[in-house]
């Protein structure tokens, strides 16, 4: 008799056990990848870059303009994600920007999100990069960070960086893409039409 109440009150504190850990496990899983972190950190800590858009602190540390040299100090793997770097002039800037990743983490998706806001090319063998696929004038635009008409969307991305939105419509039969740009309090805009760059406004 006495074993069985025993069991009874034992029975409960070992279900809310193994529920209390299951819970942890998940969150866990949210916030931090559980395979990978040593590969990523190795992959990126101390690394050269370029980046490919304004990067802005997540608090009060300003912000690195496009195509600044910088040194990735850390990638912060918790919840959204988020990258440390420094830049590498004198002003010593340091920035901590949010990679804004849906959770769970993982190293693809951050991968992906750190080649949206860094070059790892030095400029001169971008430009060589850029010449040889599309030629002297768009690589020069490219370089310069400048857009014109006719312009190949994938040339405008390279040159004004991923977009924050890219809305589309039909337009007469076609299909139209607005790239929004955040640029303070204004937003930068580049309208694709087929592939190509149909007009914009900075």
């Amino acid at each position: 008799m006495i074993g069985l109440k025993k069991a009874q009150l034992v029975l409960p504190l070992v279900l809310l056990a193994i529920v209390s850990c299951s819970q942890v496990k998940e969150q866990i899983e949210i916030d931090i990848p559980l395979e990978g972190q040593t590969e990523i950190l190795s992959e990126y800590r101390n690394r050269l870059a370029w980046t490919r858009v304004i990067v802005e602190d997540l608090g009060e540390g300003g912000s690195i303009p496009v195509d600044t040299k910088v040194i990735i100090i850390d990638v912060d793997m918790h919840k959204k994600g988020a990258v440390t770097v420094d830049t590498a002039d004198k002003r010593k800037l340091r920035v901590v920007s949010g990679l804004n990743i849906e959770p769970p983490l993982a190293p693809e998706k951050i991968r992906d999100r750190m080649s949206d806001i860094f070059w790892f090319e030095d400029p001169t063998l971008r430009q060589i990069g850029y010449i040889r696929k599309w030629g002297k004038k768009i690589a020069a635009a490219v370089i310069e960070h400048e857009v014109f008409i006719g312009m190949p969307g994938e040339a405008a991305e390279e040159s004004w960086g991923m977009p924050a939105k890219k809305n589309v419509s039909e337009i007469a039969g076609k299909t139209e893409e607005q790239w929004v740009y955040p640029a303070g309090k204004r937003n930068k805009y580049i309208y694709i039409i087929e592939g190509k760059v149909s007009k914009w406004e900075d």
